[in-house]
């Protein structure tokens, strides 16, 4: 009787929907979108993109400054990278980052556990033009973000 309940609140219950935000101060997140989409796969991933969180970050010890959805097939980026002294590579970058999580799903290992950033994913993070410059800048960020 519960299980019959449940499936019947389920049933009723529609899925929220989602409010795309692209334009930013600095940044239009479509425009970001667009350009990585065709210059490194030829255009031919079809997502969603948005902003998520508040502008200014109070402390914490890190930031997640993107993330994928792959059930929804959507890419949120931290509202914290549209600030005018962010590089257009490293916001770039973010972008490809959560795009490469569509385009190299994690991988099961032993014990059903899952590798998100496993040697394929890396070996594909790798081929982003400007990557030699976004360690650079993440290096001299770490202090600013606590980004690991």
């Amino acid at each position: 009787m519960f299980q019959k309940l449940f499936k019947a609140f389920r049933a009723k219950k529609s899925p929220r929907k989602i409010i795309l935000r692209t334009e930013g101060q600095h940044y239009n997140l479509q425009e970001v979108y667009n350009r990585v989409n065709a210059q490194y796969f030829e255009g031919k991933i079809d997502l969603r993109i948005t902003w998520f969180g508040p502008k200014k970050s109070r402390y914490q010890r890190r930031v997640i400054l993107g993330c994928y959805h792959r059930d929804k097939k959507l890419v949120k980026i931290n509202r914290i990278l549209d600030q005018p002294d962010i590089p257009d590579y490293y916001i770039s970058f973010i972008v490809y980052h959560e795009i490469l999580h569509h385009v190299a799903p994690p991988i099961i290992q032993r014990f059903r556990k899952r590798q998100i950033h496993h040697a394929e994913f890396k070996a594909l993070e790798q081929k982003f033009q400007d990557y030699a410059l976004v360690k650079e800048f993440r290096k001299a960020s770490k202090t600013r973000w606590f980004v690991d």
